[in-house]
Parts: C-alpha cells; sequence; structure tokens
C-alpha cells in the first residue's frame, strides 16, 4: 500500500475516534444531567451507555496509534493485524450492550415498568438519537472507504446507542398507556445487537487467522489466470492473509514440466502483477509440475 493510502487511513482512524469520544462526552453530560433532573433511571443508565462508546472509541484510537507504526524486523508485514484485534474488542463489548439491554428488557417487563413523559428527557433523547445516527453513518463511510474494520465495527457501537435513544423516546411517548412496548422492542433490539457482534467478531477472526478465499474472489483470481496464462491450470492451495488494508495471497498452479525455469518464472510474474493491478493483492505463486501431461509425455 502507498504512503498517501497508508496515511489517509490513519487520519480516518483519528478523525472518527476523536470525533467520537467529543460527541460522546457531551451527549453524556447532556444525559447525565437530564436524568438527575427527571430523577430517569432508563436515562441514566443511557448516560452511561454512552460513556461506555467513548471507551470503544479509545481503543480505536490505541488500534490506529499502535497499527500504523511501520514494519520492522520482528513484524515484517506492519502491525496492521492490532486493527483487526481492535474491532473484536469492540464487537466483544457491543456484544455486552445486546446482554445489558436483554436484561433490563426482562427487569421492565417483569416489573411492569413504564417511563413517565419527561419534556426535557425527550429534547436530549432526541438529540442523541439524531447525532448518534449522523455518527454512525459518517463512521460506516469512513470504515468502508479506508476499509478499516475497528472504525466500521465503532460505527455499529454509535448506531446501538441511538437505537437505545429511540426505544426510551417510544417509552416516554406511550409508556404510560402501553407500559409493555419499551420492553418487548428492547428484547427484539438485544438480540439484533448480540448477532450483530457475534458476525463482527466472526469477520475478524477470519482476517486475524487467515481465510480460504469467498467463491466471488476464486472465480475472480481464475479469471485473471486464465486470460493471461492459459497454460497455467489448477489453482489451487489458495489462501488469504489480510493485514488491515494490506492482502497477501499464495496460491499453487500447475505447469507442462517441460517448460524452462525462465519461461515458467515469467509466467508466474505476469500473474503476480495482473492480480497486483486488478485486484491490489500481492500473490506469491508455487509452481508445481502438472502430472498428467508429464505422463502423456512419458507414453508418446
Amino acid at each position: 500500500m502507498d504512503g498517501k493510502k497508508e496515511a489517509e487511513r490513519k487520519r480516518a482512524g483519528y478523525l472518527e475516534a476523536l470525533g467520537s469520544v467529543f460527541l460522546n462526552t457531551i451527549l453524556f453530560a447532556l444525559k447525565y444531567y437530564a436524568a438527575l433532573v427527571s430523577s430517569s433511571v432508563a436515562l441514566m443508565a443511557d448516560a452511561f451507555h454512552t460513556l461506555s462508546d467513548i471507551l470503544t472509541s479509545v481503543v480505536v484510537l490505541m488500534g490506529v496509534l499502535l497499527g500504523f507504526k511501520p514494519p520492522d524486523k520482528e513484524h515484517p508485514f506492519g502491525h496492521q493485524k492490532i486493527e483487526t484485534i481492535a474491532s473484536i474488542v469492540i464487537a466483544t463489548m457491543l456484544g455486552i450492550v445486546g446482554y445489558e439491554f436483554f436484561k433490563q428488557s426482562i427487569e421492565k417487563l417483569l416489573h411492569r415498568e413504564s417511563l413517565m413523559f419527561s419534556s426535557m428527557a425527550l429534547g436530549v433523547m432526541v438529540l442523541s438519537a439524531v447525532s448518534k445516527e449522523l455518527l454512525a453513518r459518517w463512521a460506516e463511510r469512513l470504515g468502508e472507504k479506508h476499509e478499516m474494520s475497528s472504525v466500521k465495527a465503532d460505527a455499529w457501537h454509535h448506531r446501538s446507542d441511538a437505537v437505545a435513544s429511540l426505544l426510551i423516546i417510544i417509552g416516554l411517548l406511550v409508556g404510560e398507556t402501553y407500559w409493555w412496548v419499551d420492553g418487548v422492542l428492547g428484547l427484539i433490539v438485544s438480540g439484533l445487537i448480540v448477532y450483530l457482534a457475534w458476525s463482527l467478531i466472526r469477520t475478524a477472526s477470519d482476517r486475524l487467522i487467515g481465510r480460504a478465499p469467498l467463491p466471488v474472489e476464486e472465480e475472480e483470481l481464475r479469471k485473471i489466470i486464465s486470460s493471461i496464462a492459459p497454460q497455467a491450470k489448477d489453482p489451487h492451495h489458495i489462501h488469504i492473509h489480510e493485514y488491515g488494508a494490506h492482502v497477501e495471497i499464495t496460491l499453487h498452479l500447475r505447469l507442462d514440466p517441460k517448460i524452462n525455469l525462465e519461461e515458467a518464472h515469467r509466467i508466474a510474474t505476469l500473474i503476480e502483477e495482473e492480480v497486483k493491478n486488478k485486484l491490489g493483492w500481492e500473490v506469491t505463486v508455487h509452481l508445481e509440475p502438472d502430472k498428467r501431461v508429464e505422463y502423456k509425455h512419458s507414453t508418446d
């Protein structure tokens, strides 16, 4: 990856983390004050949920600080897997948020709890829901554009806070008439949050451990190989290793054993360059003699 793109990714991570810390600090103060004035337990709980968002953004910031250190002797591929670890930490925290939502929702249903209307609480929660959803969309765009899994995970943490604020708004508006609405919606949302957290952890774990190519990725590789080197057969043992936005691919190919070493090297280089140009991946090709061709030659 070129230095300019690397610098842009680092800057995006800093912007998202610092912007999140700034906004969440303001929202925490507003929610905490509104909770004290209105004596709302739900609003106080949501205030501390917002406080937890500051912690996840600090995790993003630490991932950027450590993950963008240049390669060294001990880590020749760089340190960008730290960002992947950060996304697992954030997803785990998101799962904990989902679990807490679930517990609170069960307690509300068991104790038939409803929220009492408060104009101050309503105003703060509307501000929270709108601002956190806007923050989530901004972080989501940054994460997609710069291929940063930790920023994308943090976006969903922001969205969970927006959803929590929305649930409180609904509870404030209809809670006195339909006491069960807040609890039921909370159960549904908590299930979605836990599922999302698991999906994020699974995706990040694949990046951390290494994975086989997706069918669409393998098909694209095969097309590139067959278009520039039709004599290269049977791409196999294809493995993907991801280091942030830097991707390393290893694969095996079979060639006619009668091809000389110089020609085999030329074919491998062509494939590596074409994959780099079209997909942006660094490729290492291992060449094997095609024993089927060897057998045919020996019987002629």
